[in-house]
């Protein structure tokens, strides 16, 4: 295919956008999904290279998964901006043949409105697998030899798409990994092995990588290795690669080498035009809380959701150190379709799904989509199958309708008259592992669960719509007399009350603003 030239008066970035849309329509196969290429919009690509602070005449620039340059075009309109010489070179990855073309034309575009304007410029387009190559950085500095190069600067969107354990790329980065994690960890975490001292990288990423048990070891060596300076959120899932077809909740990064642990600044869009919506700043133990071992990275987007996180930050208790563990219900449909019943029969218990929880009890039978509501009772099923006790249930997916993230209910052992239960995949449960939780205890974790006040603290370090049990080990809760206190007064209310936050409120001495806040958002009056 011909490329076409550049026109006139046309921003580089833009000539990059146009070249990147001609090869998705002509050329780009239909299932992108085993590469994992998503074009950057230009107006995202010229808000992350704003957030670079550049100071240097001499400058080396990293971007990884380069596609048609539309970042790398966005960092020259920078340095273009500055209206001052300098030295650059740029070094680009990528590792589809058949977008080579258009990266080198919009780099050469690059070059020479550089170097009209005094720069010197040199570009390297490297056709080799990033992470493959360059193996040698994770290896530590003491391995180093001087000749090896870092970067200045590292602009990247990476390619999106899950790990296999097989993979080599696993292998390689197995002290980072657990489970199937994606591939632009792997990036991100290249990328900071190969930051220079004082260095700055600017991702965007999905924000899956914030929290959660398959990021938990990239997250401890990450933060160890940059600090992070600047992040930037999108309200919208939908907007920001609208053309692919792409859900996730996205997020903007920036972090620097060597950088001090001081105030981080967050701003908010609703979609990809970067209106800014709202900014704070906070400080570094706001976003990277101390007493979290997983060492969650949190965004809270007002200054409304900062007073939330210290309120919560010193409750002093977890589910472990209240002797309670979350599970995940351990019936999987289709694994276990031989052994589901539509109806209660002999040998057979009930089987609770996620549409069994309605107002803070279970509700058992109802119908929903023709879902079974018995399981049978067997030697086969008998791991499957838990004792009738006290729990706490916990939906894993909520709606991106639902005002809450969090929908929790109670299985009340004195009002389920059946030996034994089965709990759907879909459903996590909260129990005492030596033990059986009172009634009381049980209201009172469910009732805080079901709170305004839990559910924005758990929207600043969750950006998407299932619930994780290893986040949910890490929400702080307060001590258990309290507990037990608020549970006695919600246990006697025959529906969930309307009032949950204004309960907890009051025992708990939280302000009266705060709660009130709380209600109004939560009824739909502030949102």
């Amino acid at each position: 295919m011909k490329i076409p030239e550049r026109k006139a008066n046309e921003r580089l970035v833009e000539y990059a956008e146009r070249l990147s849309a001609l090869y998705s329509d002509a050329l780009r196969p239909k299932d992108v999904k085993p590469k994992g290429q998503f074009f950057t919009p230009k107006q995202v690509s010229i808000f992350m290279a704003e957030l670079f602070d550049i100071n240097q005449d001499k400058i080396t620039l990293l971007d990884p998964g380069a596609g048609t340059g539309v970042l790398s075009a966005a960092f020259c309109e920078k340095l273009l901006s500055r209206k001052k010489p300098v030295s650059l070179v740029i070094d680009t990855f990528e590792n589809d043949p058949e977008i080579i073309p258009f990266l080198k034309r919009v780099l050469q575009e690059c070059k020479k409105d550089l170097e009209e304007k005094d720069s010197k410029v040199g570009f390297n387009v490297l056709t080799k697998d990033f992470i493959l190559t360059n193996e040698p950085y994770l290896s530590g500095p003491g391995l180093f030899e001087r000749g090896e190069k870092f970067y200045d600067f590292v602009i990247s969107n990476p390619p999106y798409y899950k790990v296999g354990t097989e993979s080599p790329y696993s292998r390689m980065m197995a002290e980072f990994i657990c489970g199937q994690p994606n591939i632009y960890a792997f990036f991100m975490t290249m990328a900071a092995s190969m930051l220079a001292d004082k260095g700055e990288m600017v991702f965007i990423t999905p924000r899956s990588f914030c929290s959660g048990l398959y990021y938990k070891n990239f997250r401890k060596w990450f933060l160890r290795k940059v600090r992070i300076t600047r992040i930037h959120i999108f309200e919208s899932r939908k907007d920001i690669f609208d053309k692919d077809g792409v859900l996730q909740e996205n997020v903007i990064i920036k972090a620097s080498k060597n950088g001090k642990e001081g105030i981080v600044t967050i701003t908010t869009s609703r979609d990809k035009d970067l209106n800014e919506l709202g900014r704070i700043e906070v400080d570094y133990s706001d976003i990277i809380s101390p007493k979290n071992s997983e060492r969650f990275i949190r965004i809270p987007t007002s200054e409304f959701d900062v007073k939330i996180l210290h309120i919560i930050d010193k409750w002093p208790c977890t589910l472990e150190k209240l002797g309670m563990e979350i599970s995940t219900g351990p019936v999987v449909d289709f694994r276990a379709k031989e052994h589901l019943r539509q109806e209660l029969m002999k040998e057979s218990v009930p089987l609770l799904w996620m549409h069994n929880m309605q107002n803070m009890r279970v509700v058992w039978p109802s119908k929903k989509n023709k879902k079974p509501a018995a399981i049978a009772s067997t030697e086969k099923t008998s791991p499957l199958l838990l004792p009738v006790k006290n729990y706490v249930l916990l939906k894993r997916f909520t709606s991106k309708e639902q005002r809450r993230r969090l929908d929790s209910a109670v299985l009340k052992q004195s009002e389920f008259p059946y030996g034994s239960v089965g709990i759907e995949n879909h459903v996590n449960y909260i129990h005492k592992p030596n033990g059986s939780l009172s009634v009381n205890e049980a209201f009172g974790i469910a009732a805080l669960l079901n709170t305004g006040l839990i559910d924005n603290y758990f929207r600043s370090l969750n950006g998407h719509t299932q619930v994780n049990a290893t986040e949910i080990r890490n929400v702080p809760l307060p001590d258990l007399s309290v507990i037990k206190k608020i549970g006695e007064v919600v246990s006697k209310a025959k529906d969930l009350p309307a009032n949950l936050d204004e309960i907890i409120g009051s025992e708990l001495g939280i302000d009266a603003e705060i709660i009130k806040h709380l209600e109004e958002r939560y009824n739909g009056k502030n949102r």
